[in-house]
């Protein structure tokens, strides 16, 4: 039974703390997925493949069941409370970030939660940082294939100003060599539309995505991410209601400007040295 202090220590709003005390879950469903989940936790360096239950709301539930799991992983590790806190709160940014793009209690992203429910990723001040293994098909420039990486995600929770971008790095670099000594890292990588040459050069330079974007190295094949603009800039998917979309800033009036002039927004990759 997760408490009403576990609630918001996850990051639960009351109205989705509600909801899912209400939710008539699937227990069959729900212990497939707590299973593979604790089956899953602590195998560092590849994304878990998990059987996802159809609806996201018993996937919550089991998310929910097995926080005494992760939070013993993080305690063995030697981790913070605030640290692990704040990691699981990314749970319920996730079903805030649902309830505002889709108007209910849900959660599209929940396969992206099994990765910080199986010990992958960690919040270190504004950004999450996924520990995990530069593939061979996908190399970094100055790594070796299998060596270890962190790869750098920017939660929906505040600016993204120098000084918090330098305090979460600073913070990634002890980390790491403290927590997980056997997994030693020396790069950041960061894939992201966000580094698309496009935005950071028709975006005001002293902006603060341009700053953050110009931190990182481009490197690889940029690939399309025309939804991934749109969903995050105005959570909200697909381009038939691109008419519809409110253009009161800058990146909302670059971002729906280059679709209409028949642009494609593309995610591209970068690294920066720790």
């Amino acid at each position: 039974m997760t408490t009403a202090e576990e609630y918001r220590l996850l990051g639960f709003s009351d109205e989705d703390r509600e909801a899912a005390e209400a939710f008539e879950a699937d227990p069959i469903v729900v212990k497939d997925l707590a299973d593979q989940l604790r089956a899953e936790l602590g195998k560092l360096g590849r994304e878990p493949r998990l059987r996802m239950p159809e609806d996201p709301r018993n996937s919550v539930q089991a998310f929910l069941d097995t926080v005494p799991d992760i939070r013993r992983f993080h305690a063995e590790r030697g981790i913070p409370d605030d640290i692990s806190w704040a990691t699981l709160a990314d749970l319920g940014q996730q079903l805030k970030v649902h309830r505002r793009t889709n108007g209910d209690y849900g959660l599209e992203t929940h396969w992206w939660m099994t990765i910080h429910w199986t010990g992958q990723i960690y919040a270190l001040g504004r950004l999450q940082y996924l520990l995990h293994q530069v593939p061979a098909d996908k190399p970094v420039p100055g790594t070796e294939p299998g060596e270890w990486v962190i790869g750098v995600h920017i939660p929906e929770t505040g600016p993204l100003t120098p000084s918090l971008v330098d305090d979460s790095l600073a913070q990634a670099r002890e980390f790491f060599p403290r927590y997980f000594p056997e997994y030693p890292v020396k790069t950041a990588t960061l894939w992201s539309w966000l580094i698309d040459p496009y935005l950071l050069d028709n975006l005001p330079p002293e902006s603060n995505m341009v700053r953050f974007g110009r931190r990182f190295t481009p490197y690889g094949e940029p690939t399309d991410s025309q939804d991934g603009a749109i969903f995050f800039t105005f959570r909200t998917h697909g381009l038939d209601r691109l008419d519809e979309l409110p253009q009161d800033t800058t990146l909302q009036r670059l971002v729906v400007g280059r679709i209409k002039n028949g642009g494609t927004w593309q995610s591209a990759y970068g690294y920066l040295r720790l």
